[in-house]
This record gives C-alpha cells, structure tokens and sequence, in this order.
C-alpha cells in the first residue's frame, strides 16, 4: 500500500483527479462536508473531511447524473452518485446510498468528462 493524499493507495492504484470539494452530502442532501479533500482513482472514490474518509468502489457506481437548480445567482450545480451497496457512518449509526458532490465551477467539466468516460467503458465491456 502506498499512502498518498491522506489514504493508503493500493499498489496498482493511480489517481485520475484530486481537488477540494465546495461540499458534499449524502444522497438526500444531508450535509457531511465542507472543503474536503476529493480523490478519484482508477478503483475509488474517496472523500477525506480531516476527520472522516468515506470510499465507494467505482463498480458499485449506478450512476452519475449532473442535476442543475435555480437561475443566475441562485444556480445550484452537484453530481448525484448513486451507488448499488449502502456505505455506514457515524459509528454504524447511519447509512448512505449516494452522495452529491458540489465541485467549484472551474472542475465540474473534468469530472464530469471523466465519469461519463468511466461510466461508458464500463457499458462497453
């Protein structure tokens, strides 16, 4: 294992794309961080706040849809990651099926190019 950005890589990991996170929350929006550490490689995803890490591996990926709300200054722009398994946190207490990532708007192209590129490999196989 390699210990890179805060999170032990594995030996034939490699990171694709790192940046910080504007925020994050769970698939029904419920707040889990602000200014986090985004990292995605070719096996995960992983999301370290300084105090939490959370994973998913990118085969339990279902989708990754780019939802926009609001007009102007009231525009809104986050990525709904659904996943196929349930992730638990807050010591087993709660459980998760997706997050929204809100990437600053210099990223959202980036990412968004390098999920559909993975998601439609994938479909391809």
């Amino acid at each position: 294992m390699v210990k890179q950005y805060q999170v032990e890589l594995q030996d034939d990991e490699k990171v694709i794309f790192t940046t910080m996170l504007s925020m994050f929350g769970t698939e029904t929006d419920r707040f889990l961080g602000g200014g986090s550490r985004f990292i995605l490689t070719n096996k995960r995803i992983i999301i370290d706040t300084g105090l939490r890490t959370y994973t998913a591996n990118l085969d339990e990926i279902v989708s990754c849809t780019k939802v926009e709300r609001g007009k102007f200054i009231f525009k809104n722009v986050y990525f709904a990651v659904d996943l196929n398994t349930e992730i638990l946190f807050d010591n087993g207490k709660q459980k998760l099926s997706g997050f929204h990532f809100y990437f600053n708007k210099k990223d959202t192209p980036q990412f968004e190019s390098i999920m559909n590129n993975i998601l439609a490999e994938r479909q391809n196989k």
